[in-house]
């Protein structure tokens, strides 16, 4: 495409008139629309506000449709592409998960001719929502727009951690007064409001409160308070709250869950800031974030440009590019952004934060921030070995996150959410989170090993308090999961396995070599619910009956119960870990799978039967029966094709799905987010290597682009990436050189040994792919 025409689609995509054009330029281009839109399963459920980069307060519109007819799961981030309608802007989100929290202190502004239309405003839902549209929209990195027609109101947003910024500039309307309405008992989810209060003082032009709120993962540790504090750039002319549809002027404070405050401006004044500081351990600390991260009250355009400057910061250590593919760039650059926006930092303002155990602790002097929101399910696979591959030093906060987490709650967490265990989802892949940072040998002197083998074998063997596995002591009576005991028998045996094995490694890497192998014998363990007849992880039974599909429909049922997420095909090549009887760091227990499935070449018919079948299904809205590139269990199926040596699949299929199941649409993620993990896989398959989490190895498949240059964070060491020959019909590599070198482990990288910055290896690491047109098989060592 040429470029010309790429400026004219970023033009449309990000919205840039005359105004905005100057800071646009600024950025690599990119869309983040992608990943606001899609149905059902594949609404990829990512918020649209701003943020700085990890920060706590994402800062966003909700949206709703013209029949004001919530879609639930099409608003698990509060905005989706399809609305015309914003109906408030609320200061914190969950990041493209598949449930709905967060979502708290709602504010819009409106304008009014008496309190009487104001009234008639809050007497129903979304009553003072506005009509927008997208052509009068600016979505930048730390910055957003947009003009609310209804209200005749331009807003314009930017955030620091902690901190919302507000700027509203009103038309000025004949008979009509400037209010602001601050919905203290909001929240993105209906009814998740448990308490909340709010107070004005007048003398300080100050509002503050509070919300305690059991959304969907809160309610699971008793739920979550979030104060705030905000303040004005200038005088109110009038005030007053509101309880249950009914406005009081001149009252200052109120409570309630269908309860608020509202403040009418000078006619005079036709633009102000608003400054809002939340908190999840006090109103004094809320005010604390407000006063130490603006600085006291710098201005809108100061505090902006500080803000974008930290995404630049980021943003300008990955440099891509591909002549003939401009959007792989713009993708590329909008999943970086949404790879950089989560986990959550957790730590306020002096290093403050809210404990699992319900304390306020101060973070460690060794930890730059503390992290929470870890939906490890989905970001063991991508998001967090990404992190680690281009700033260890954050990826090591994030495992110290975890375990002060087992100090302050006992437990190893699977989807720690806020300060609390929520349960969510299978598995305890925390252990292959700290598996893939031993492995990699990224881990500082502050991990204590001991510490961290003590809770590894308390998850395997022990019933947790909090976000245990199933029965450990049935599980290791049976080898599985029986299914008369849990009917996730299949998919608990699959994931034990998987952890087992990562386990092993940390084992190993403390020295307790004896029980490390007792670990790599459980990680075997997944052939025990292998149905020899029909070739499919199964459940079975505690008389070792198998309980597998009985005809092709039901083997394609993406909502049978008898898995997890998903059906028999899904699940039916997930062994990614590796053989633990050999140390090489390359081998894999996907060739224990290739003699299950009776040799190399049913494997490779059976895997490749598994893409074909599902390139066909386009839509999204329901699972792809079979390759379902929207969910995390199938991430890592593309690359299982290097075990039997037949890598050219690996790149076929790779760049199949990096051109097809990723577009630049609003709705062009395959599935939600998940905290930037579907966005880490297609930053990682773009680049032509992918992550085997829990080891130091990568598998090689296709680059999407001519140069790939990554400056780690903290280090000059530089990852440059040459690719020769690339194009849309040359999609198989032939060759790959490392620092000049043929790579003897194709087709497979190693961390440690290729990739590794070290004290004695801080000059530039080359890798160069020369790409052909035609499979190349000839790689039998």
């Amino acid at each position: 495409m040429k470029t010309n025409n790429i400026l004219l689609i970023l033009v449309f995509i990000l919205g840039v008139n005359d105004c905005d054009a100057k800071t646009i330029t600024e950025f690599p281009p990119m869309s983040l629309y992608i990943g606001t839109d899609g149905d059902g399963f594949g609404a990829g459920s990512l918020p649209l506000g701003v943020q700085s980069p990890y920060g706590a307060l994402r800062l966003g519109a909700d949206t709703s449709n013209t029949l004001n007819v919530p879609i639930i799961f099409n608003h698990l981030g509060g905005y989706h592409y399809s609305d015309t309608h914003i109906d408030v802007f609320s200061h914190t989100h969950m990041f493209g998960a598949g449930v709905q929290d967060y979502g708290e202190v709602g504010i819009m502004p409106t304008q009014i001719t008496s309190t009487k239309q104001l009234e008639e405003m809050i007497s129903k839902r979304n009553g003072y929502r506005s009509a927008f549209r997208h052509e009068r929209e600016v979505v930048q990195p730390g910055y957003y727009q947009v003009y609310l027609d209804t209200h005749q109101i331009n807003v314009e947003l930017t955030a620091t951690e902690q901190v919302g910024i507000h700027r509203y500039t009103y038309d000025k309307i004949k008979n009509k007064h400037h209010a602001i309405l601050i919905d203290s008992s909001y929240t993105l989810q209906a009814r998740a409001c448990n308490r909340s209060q709010i107070n004005i003082d007048t003398t300080n032009y100050e509002i503050t409160g509070l919300i305690f709120i059991e959304g969907s993962l809160s309610k699971r540790f008793g739920g979550l308070a979030t104060y705030f504090v905000i303040t004005f750039d200038h005088e109110w002319a009038d005030f007053g709250v509101w309880n249950d549809g009914e406005i009081i002027e001149k009252q200052n404070q109120t409570n309630g869950c269908s309860s608020g405050a509202y403040i009418i401006l000078p006619d005079e004044h036709e633009q102000i800031t608003m400054y809002v500081g939340i908190s999840f351990i006090s109103i004094d600390q809320a005010r604390t974030n407000l006063h130490m991260q603006t600085n006291i009250f710098q201005p809108f355009d100061s505090l902006r440009t500080i803000v974008q400057q930290k995404w630049l910061d980021e943003l300008s250590r990955f440099e891509v590019s591909a002549e003939w593919d401009r959007e792989a760039e713009i993708k590329f650059n909008s999943a970086l952004v949404h790879s950089l926006s989560s986990p959550t930092q957790w730590d306020e303002s002096n290093g403050a934060y809210l404990g699992f155990d319900g304390q306020i602790h101060t973070k460690p002097d060794y930890m730059q921030h503390v992290y929470t929101d870890l939906s490890i399910w989905d970001v063991f696979r991508t998001q967090i070995p990404f992190i680690l591959f281009h700033d260890s030093q954050r990826a090591n906060d994030i495992i110290h996150s975890i375990m002060i987490n087992v100090e302050q709650g006992g437990d190893l967490p699977k989807w720690p959410f806020a300060n609390g265990y929520t349960g969510c989802m299978i598995g305890s892949h925390a252990d292959i989170l700290i598996s893939d940072l031993i492995m990699k040998k990224e881990h500082d002197q502050h991990l204590n090993l001991t510490q961290v083998t003590q809770a590894l074998r308390k998850v395997a063997n022990q019933n947790q308090v909090h976000d245990g596995r199933f029965d450990p002591a049935a599980y290791i009576k049976y080898q599985y999961v029986p299914y008369d005991m849990d009917h996730d028998s299949a998919s608990l045996t699959l994931s034990y396995s998987y952890d087992d094995w990562a386990i092993g490694n940390v084992m190993n890497a403390a020295g307790l070599t004896d029980e490390a192998k007792e670990y790599y014998e459980r990680s075997t363990w997944f052939e025990h619910v292998f149905d020899s007849e029909t070739k499919f992880f199964c459940p079975k039974n505690t008389t070792g009956k198998f309980y597998c599909p009985e005809n092709e429909i039901e083997f394609i049922n993406p909502f049978d119960n008898r898995y997890v997420e998903g059906d028999a095909w899904h699940y039916r090549f997930f062994v990614p870990h590796k053989n633990p009887l050999e140390y090489d760091r390359i081998i894999s227990n996907t060739s224990r799978l290739i003699e299950l499935f009776g040799g190399r070449d049913n494997f490779i018919e059976e895997l490749n039967s598994f893409f074909q079948r599902g390139q066909p299904w386009t839509s999204t809205l329901l699972p792809n029966p079979y390759y379902w590139p929207g969910n995390e269990h199938n991430l890592f199926s593309v690359w299982q094709f290097n075990y039997a040596n037949r890598s050219d699949l690996t790149q076929k299929y790779a760049r199949w799905l990096l051109n097809h199941a990723y577009t630049m649409k609003p709705d062009g993620l395959p599935g939600n987010d998940d905290y930037g993990t579907m966005s880490a896989w297609y930053l990682f398959t773009s680049m032509g290597f992918y992550p085997l989490s829990g080891s130091s190895t990568y598998l090689i498949g296709s680059p999407a682009f001519d140069r790939i240059k990554i400056t780690r964070k903290n280090t000059e060491c530089v990852l440059l990436i040459n690719v020769h020959n690339n194009s849309p019909t040359n999609i198989y590599v032939e060759r790959v050189l490392l620092n000049g070198e043929i790579l003897l482990t194709f087709p497979f990288l190693d961390h440690i040994d290729h990739l590794k910055c070290s004290d004695d290896n801080q000059s530039n690491i080359q890798l160069d792919f020369f790409m052909s047109p035609t499979p190349v098989l000839s790689y039998d060592k």
